[in-house]
């Protein structure tokens, strides 16, 4: 197994906040973490002699050149790692790219890339894939055949990435600047299965995910969270006596990595009754916000095209092409030849909407681009159908663009000879009119109105339980002018237009006289109420809403590559830890690593962990020594990292029963009062 970590900065670039590289952090980087293979991958440049120097001051280890580039109008980066037999020919590669890329929003195009690097094969190339900034889709598509893993940024994605057949061989890298001052050297490196450090060797390993992994032994069920501390990518938890560094663990933990969620120790507790209940509140109405939005996010659509829809105008309009239509048929004999020229009375070309097409294209593209359901796409179409697809809506977009561009030209010609000529004749002009239009609006106001009659009917719009709460939210009309008064929460006056409420496209007209955002007109016609009830379909007590609030924490951490969570039993009792938030835990840490600290049984024993840590402190000449012993639940020792042993079940005992003798003297307390069921 060699450790590699192929993402490595030395230098100072536009890209990067101003650091001073030290070649010594450099070097105690690389042996504290015993590293067998780097990469010298700064933004956008390749510095030879710098690379030169650090590769002989390294001679133990292997240093590859790289470097990491912009990519795509998204700025994406991407590493291009080459062998050292062809540095000279790398490094003017590479000074190609420094020359195009001067400004921090600098870019090389796809064909810039393939253009400077030419064969691909000879490099390898490595996207950020789960990370940000991240290489765009389309260009990932090109270069798949050159492509052998993605960088993530966190375990949690190489764990989703791993487990997915469908995605890219998922790498771990520090992206580490090496500079003077910082001792604090991460723990983000992958493990390769090989013997022989090459590009080609490496990248034959990378085909293969078994191959790679986050330790050396325990493949990827395990990472380094600290020096001295691994944990599980599943539910770890840490046990140990008072004040003997449980939570400075979990302290340290949270210091060294981004992205944590971290429910700390009476974070949860409601001190103060009428504050808890209004922070709540606030927090339905968030979550409130949120489900109505993206349950008329469709209608809000439907009201921006109708909004600008003036019926008076198209009436309007009419009349006024009525009446030039007499005026100009009882004007017969004054026409002369400007009235007779066959412009005079022409009509516009009609303009094809083109969003529709281009809708059809992203569409497409997002069925290319998916590898989630990639399997189930390829199952009723293939790929080279969809690319096909693809290419013919693209060239049927040039076509259509082209033809409008053209017709809107013919049309300003038009209206320019047409306005000359009736500058010169005395003649009435036929007003121009587009009834096809007038006749879609009026559809279109008809069908706006029949939506939003069908969306002002009762209805459960979402149901979600979790651990026993069930959050509901419904639909409801609005009920007079006060409750959109306060749905806006400005002081503005809704009593006129709630006057036509029931009239649809007459209360939108209304609603455009008042002072609110336009984007917000279709959250004035119907409201949605939100609610958290208990298991029993009433609304959440005092009580119950702190349990529902541990819930909806941990639940959130989803969003997050690792929870940390400190003494869950403080503030709750023993049969909601066990049978609600123990499950969801469960659950949870199928996605990511979660650390548990805990005094309870209730939590360390009965929510079968798959890691456990014991803490210890130790007093010693230098002061306070917090000590880590470690092990899989089911082991009879847990063993420390400079290899002292104890046994687990003391280990367990002292922590969650306070000894063994007091564990036994409640054993048979219990067993005393269950002899008096007989």
């Amino acid at each position: 197994m060699k450790k590699i970590d192929l993402h490595i900065h030395t230098l100072s670039t536009i890209s990067d906040a101003d650091f001073c590289f030290d070649i010594d952090i450099l070097d105690s980087y690389v042996r504290t973490r015993k590293i067998d293979v780097i990469a010298i991958t700064n933004h956008n440049l390749f510095n030879l002699e710098q690379y030169k120097t650090i590769s002989s001051r390294l001679a133990y280890i292997t240093v590859l050149p790289g470097i990491e580039i912009n990519i795509g109008e998204n700025c994406g980066h991407i590493l291009v790692i080459s062998s050292s037999a062809n540095i000279q020919d790398f490094s003017q590669r590479c000074l190609e790219v420094q020359q195009k890329i001067t400004q921090q929003h600098d870019y090389l195009s796809l064909d810039d890339f393939k253009q400077i690097f030419a064969d691909l094969h000879r490099y390898l190339i490595i996207p950020h894939y789960e990370k940000k900034p991240s290489v765009d889709k389309r260009i990932l598509r090109d270069l798949h055949d050159v492509i052998y893993c993605g960088e993530v940024s966190s375990v949690k994605k190489f764990i989703y990435c791993q487990k997915d057949n469908d995605d890219l061989t998922p790498v771990l890298f520090s992206d580490f600047r090496a500079c003077r001052g910082n001792v604090s050297f991460p723990f983000q490196q992958t493990f390769l299965d090989i013997d022989e450090i090459s590009i080609n060797s490496i990248k034959l390993c990378l085909k293969d995910k078994s191959k790679v992994s986050l330790t050396e032994s325990e493949g990827h069920s395990m990472f380094f969270a600290l020096p001295d501390l691994k944990l599980s990518t599943g539910l770890n938890v840490i046990i140990g006596g008072r004040s003997s560094g449980k939570t400075y663990t979990l302290d340290q933990i949270y210091e060294t990595y981004e992205n944590i969620k971290y429910i700390k120790q009476f974070s949860l507790l409601e001190r103060d009754p009428n504050k808890a209940e209004e922070e709540f509140t606030s927090k339905l109405n968030i979550q409130q916000s949120f489900i109505a939005k993206d349950y008329l996010s469709e209608f809000s659509d439907v009201v921006e095209d109708v909004k600008d829809i003036s019926l008076t105008d198209n009436e309007r309009k009419i009349e006024k092409y009525i009446s030039s239509l007499l005026k100009h048929a009882s004007e017969c004999e004054r026409s002369d030849a400007f009235s007779q020229c066959s412009l005079y009375a022409e009509s516009e070309f009609q303009i094809n909407d083109l969003n529709k097409l281009k809708d059809l294209i992203q569409a497409m593209e997002e069925l290319l681009d998916s590898t989630q359901y990639k399997s189930i796409i390829e199952k009723h179409i293939s790929r080279d159908i969809l690319i096909s697809l693809y290419e013919d809506l693209i060239r049927t977009h040039i076509y259509e663009n082209e033809l409008v561009l053209k017709k809107r030209w013919i049309n300003d010609l038009v209206s320019l000879i047409q306005s000359n000529l009736q500058s010169n004749t005395a003649a009435t002009r036929i007003e121009d009119i587009d009834f096809y239009e007038i006749q879609i609006n009026r559809a279109k106001i008809k069908k706006f109105e029949k939506i939003v009659n069908n969306l002002r009917m009762p209805r459960n719009i979402y149901r979600k339980e979790l651990q026993g709460f069930i959050l509901v939210a419904k639909t409801n009309t609005f009920n007079g002018a006060q409750e959109l008064k306060n749905k806006c929460g400005k002081q503005v006056a809704f009593s006129d237009a709630f006057k036509s409420y029931n009239n649809p496209y007459e209360y939108l007209q209304k609603l455009k006289d008042i002072n609110i955002e336009e984007t917000t007109y279709y959250k004035y016609f119907m409201d949605v109420e939100f609610k958290i009830l208990n298991q029993y379909g009433y609304p959440v007590s005092g009580g119950e809403r702190a349990e529902f609030n541990l819930l909806q924490e941990i639940n959130d951490a989803l969003q997050y590559d690792l929870l940390l969570v400190d003494e869950p039993e403080s503030s709750f009792d023993n049969l909601f830890l066990k049978e609600r938030v123990n499950a969801l835990l469960k659950s949870i840490s199928q996605e990511l690593p979660i650390v548990v600290v805990t005094h309870s049984s209730t939590v360390g024993a009965s929510i079968k962990p798959d890691f456990m840590i014991y803490t210890k402190r130790e007093i010693t000449k230098l002061g306070i020594k917090y000590k880590r012993y470690s092990g899989v639940p089911s082991n009879r020792y847990l063993m420390s990292n400079d290899g002292e042993t104890m046994l687990n079940i003391e280990a367990t005992l002292d922590s969650l029963e306070a000894g063994e003798k007091a564990y036994k003297d409640r054993s048979e307390k219990y067993e005393t009062l269950r002899s008096f069921e007989g």
